[in-house]
């Protein structure tokens, strides 16, 4: 079904409009005009060339139209909306469906100047409307219009994508993500975590045995070994404290496996640093893990701010990482971090032990690794 064919303008003015518009970079801009007019679409595609546009691909219905741009780049549609088969909404709605109108532009021509025609194309995700036959001042307008805010969005997306990459430096992809959608601010909510505390034994000691240069070059090496799995599985290095490492699970953003890959942390850990010299200097590694509500976002005032978590379950977790110590053990874990696991792993029940600070005695396991 066809609709109204477009008007063409007189050649004077079509030679206006190219050349008040003619600009180099549109060079780079590619449009897809989609009607089943044979006519229309070679009108619209001579308006665009005659704008400065010289990349231009054309469908002749919906079905067509959908599938070019699923395989190829696109800036801007021109949409008809009555086509057989499928028509102009329907190609709306897979589009919007497929989260494409986010960065592609599409503008509707349609001979269907009804109120609610507009509406109905713009609730789809249309960014504009146009009835036929159009004005081609009015088309250049909308046209110029919508690569300004398509310029805008794409260099809003650029931005956040570099802003993720160097929060990606220092914590989780989905972290960064939480950041960044949260503009820069994390508020201290409730939450559950799975802590884990680490910690190098008797680092004092060697750090005194060397010089200063041999001691960072250690901690250097040391810290690239142990956090790839921390990033790896999900975790957040909340503080460094010297040679110790504060790390929460499933704060800011949620993780259901939490408990399980705090322990999967520690079984890799310990295997980073067993048989390996740090700076020529063999480390063992101890580790306490706990699970419990703490709270956790920003903290601080004005520009200086740090994300970290704070409450007893984070206590109990250092207390477990010092515990190792009466215990010959290298890492211990709460029984509320054991509750949670969903998968098997060495764990030895040492039963419940008086911590220092707690009112009641804490269930522990010895991992072994």
């Amino acid at each position: 079904m066809s609709e109204t064919p477009i008007t063409a303008n007189s050649p004077e003015e079509l030679a206006n409009a190219g050349s008040q518009s003619r600009v180099g970079h549109l060079q780079n801009v590619r449009f897809l005009v989609v009607d089943d007019n044979d006519n229309n679409r070679y009108t619209l595609t001579r308006r665009l060339k005659r704008l400065g546009f010289e990349d231009v691909a054309t469908a002749e219905n919906g079905r067509q139209a959908l599938d070019l741009i699923g395989r190829e780049r696109f800036d801007v549609v021109l949409l008809d909306i009555m086509m057989p088969d499928v028509d102009g909404y329907a190609v709306l709605e897979q589009l919007r469906a497929e989260g494409r109108l986010v960065n592609l532009p599409v503008i509707v021509i349609s001979a269907l100047d009804e109120l609610d025609s507009v509406i109905r194309c713009i609730e789809l995700g249309a960014e504009d409307y146009l009835p036929k036959p159009f004005n081609p001042t009015l088309l250049k307008a909308r046209i110029s219009a919508t690569l300004e805010k398509k310029r805008l969005r794409d260099e809003v997306t650029r931005q956040l994508a570099v802003i993720r990459e160097i929060f990606g430096k220092y914590v989780p992809k989905s972290v960064a993500e939480a950041i960044v959608a949260g503009s820069g601010t994390l508020q201290p909510t409730k939450s559950t975590a799975t802590i884990l505390y680490t910690d190098i034994e008797a680092f004092t000691s060697i750090a005194e045995s060397m010089p200063p240069e041999q001691v960072v070059q250690m901690l250097n090496e040391y810290f690239s070994a142990v956090i790839e799995p921390i990033e790896r599985y999900g975790g957040v290095v909340n503080q460094f404290q010297g040679d110790a490492m504060l790390v929460t699970f499933n704060v800011p953003v949620e993780d259901p496996e939490h408990a399980d890959k705090a322990v999967k942390v520690a079984i890799e850990i310990q295997q980073a640093a067993r048989g390996r010299l740090f700076a020529g200097v063999a480390l063992h590694t101890r580790i306490g893990i706990n699970t419990g509500v703490v709270i956790a976002g920003n903290v601080g005032s004005g520009d200086r701010v740090n994300y970290t978590v704070h409450g007893d379950p984070v206590n109990l977790a250092a207390r477990l990482e010092q515990l190792n110590k009466e215990h010959s053990t290298s890492v211990l874990v709460s029984g509320t971090t054991v509750a949670l696991l969903n998968e098997d792993y060495p764990l030895e029940q040492i039963g419940e032990v008086e911590i220092r600070g707690k009112s009641e005695p804490v269930q522990i396991f010895r991992l072994a690794v």
